[in-house]
């Protein structure tokens, strides 16, 4: 029979055998489906002779009494009621120095196992403070392996990717001012389900992304053709998007798998706030999931703030630029209107940008000054604004879509505030909103499934082109294994029969 406590009966409880020691972690990368907990000296776990797993005192070491088996049956009972799918000890053997394990208290940690993150959560949250023979209780950390970095040829240059501390134009940057897109990619590097439109001044077919181009529109000229007309400015936006990445030359951008929508919305590299709108417009028809609008208008007319009304109530989500004017209550349309996403630029130190438009209306900040992406077809340049910051965001909210295709405005609005990295001061502030753009937090905001084994090119998908990949990695992995072999599934530093046969069993066609 099992004991159910009454809330006066836990409490006395509490009070007879001591209060815990230690607090519950809650933040969102540590949140995984495990709760540890350090038991008091005197306590081990107890299996009994059904299997069940009781927290009681060590019989060798003091007497075992009714407060304490009653203690045990009502933790065990409150985890039960959560979920518990076992408890187990952190060692699965005892410590060879068993005598350092004691001393430090490693010998007392077990480990249990809930269904989902917020089950360990709640019951880890419900448990802190109950005292008896829980010491400490914490979520147990989840994280993985350091990331690698691709091996595009100019990816040292992209300190907004990944900041090293390299010098850029002459000022050394901060290791760590960056957008912490590595781990993010162990996640997902994008789906070629989710459309973002690039409304800017036309793109090139740059070979970063060329095979991705959707079919496109020019408003100004009233045809399909999107011609950069803007000395790359639209090609360079794009790669800090969508350049596909670990491809072995050029860059990378965030999202390396997503479809592009070029929509013409200037007529060299000005135009009016109309073509925009209309612009908003023939990209919401036309299937776009995203719009990025690296573009800066003072006036904001109506006729803009409806047509960004119109996607925003289609589910579009929309990131734009605050505008380069420098002035801190000047954010430019559209990142002015209440819909968008707006994106304040920040340098290789965590700073704002000089000439960032500041003011109540920024939600957060990226990396916008010096940064390296593509031009022409095949060509790379540094550019700096805010119209470099905004893709930024864009790409994120990409991958996050391809993770949770339903994602809609406001909620990537607010995931993206609540994940951003505080660097101007503390708090939301009118130069860096919320802070500056953190990809992996957003990722983990959205609670996704671990990717299948098989699915080598992080597309949500197990076929044809990890097949590929596992055939043209086929044989010994060279040097390291570990970095340089990601076919090789098994960890035996071949790619054989066996890592196929493991890709098959993932394979979703």
């Amino acid at each position: 029979m099992k004991i159910r406590p009454t809330p006066i009966l836990a409490a006395v409880l509490a009070t007879v055998v001591g209060s815990a020691h230690g607090s519950v972690r809650s933040e969102v990368e540590e949140t995984g489906r495990r709760v540890l907990i350090r038991l008091s000296p005197d306590t081990v776990v107890h299996v009994d002779s059904e299997g069940g797993r009781w927290l009681v005192p060590e019989p060798s070491r003091r007497r075992i009494t009714m407060v304490d088996m009653f203690t045990a049956r009502i933790l065990h009972d409150e985890f039960e009621v959560a979920g518990l799918q076992s408890l187990e000890p952190l060692l699965s053997s005892p410590a060879a120095r068993a005598d350092l394990a004691r001393e430090i208290g490693l010998d007392r940690w077990v480990v249990a196992t809930f269904p989902s993150s917020a089950l360990a959560s709640d019951a880890a949250a419900q448990l802190t403070g109950i005292g008896g023979p829980i010491e400490a209780i914490e979520l147990d950390g989840l994280g993985g392996v350091a990331a690698s970095p691709p091996d595009d040829s100019w990816f040292t240059q992209q300190y907004g990717l990944r900041n090293t501390g390299q010098n850029i134009a002459g000022v050394d940057g901060i290791a760590g001012a960056d957008v912490n897109v590595l781990p993010a990619w162990d996640w997902t590097t994008g789906s070629d389900q989710t459309v973002v439109a690039v409304l800017d001044a036309g793109m090139s077919g740059h070979e970063e992304f060329a095979d991705r181009l959707t079919p496109g529109w020019n408003v100004p000229d009233g045809t399909d053709s999107f011609d950069d007309e803007c000395s790359s400015h639209g090609t360079h936006v794009t790669g800090i998007i969508a350049a596909e990445g670990d491809n072995g030359q050029g860059i990378a951008g965030i999202d390396w798998r997503c479809s592009i929508m070029p929509v013409v919305v200037v007529d060299g590299c000005t135009g009016f706030e109309s073509w925009v709108a209309e612009g908003i417009v023939w990209a919401v028809d036309h299937g776009a999931d995203i719009i990025n609008m690296s573009l800066q208008y003072g006036a904001g007319t109506q006729a803009l703030a409806d047509a960004v009304a119109y996607a925003d109530a289609a589910g579009v989500i929309q990131i734009a630029a605050a505008g380069n004017t420098g002035g801190i209550d000047d954010v430019q349309a559209p990142a002015r209107f209440p819909e968008t996403i707006a994106v304040a630029a920040t340098d290789n130190r965590d700073q704002r940008w000089s000439s960032s438009s500041g003011g109540p209306e920024i939600d957060l900040a990226a990396p916008g000054w010096r940064i390296y992406s593509s031009a022409a077809t095949s060509n790379y340049v540094s550019k700096s604004g805010t119209s470099m910051a905004s893709p930024f965001v864009c790409g994120t909210v990409s991958l996050m879509k391809a993770i949770d295709p339903d994602l809609d405005p406001e909620t990537a609005r607010q995931i993206l505030r609540a994940t951003a990295e505080d660097v101007e001061s503390a708090g939301r502030d009118d130069l860096t909103g919320f802070g500056r753009l953190d990809v992996n937090a957003a990722i983990l905001a959205l609670d996704p499934t671990p990717p299948a084994a098989g699915d080598l090119d992080r597309d949500g998908r197990v076929d044809g082109q990890d097949f590929g990949l596992v055939l043209s990695g086929w044989g010994p992995c060279p040097g390291d294994c570990e970095d340089v072999c990601p076919a090789d599934l098994n960890g035996d530093c071949t790619v054989d029969g066996s890592d196929l046969g493991m890709l098959l069993l993932d394979w979703t066609g």
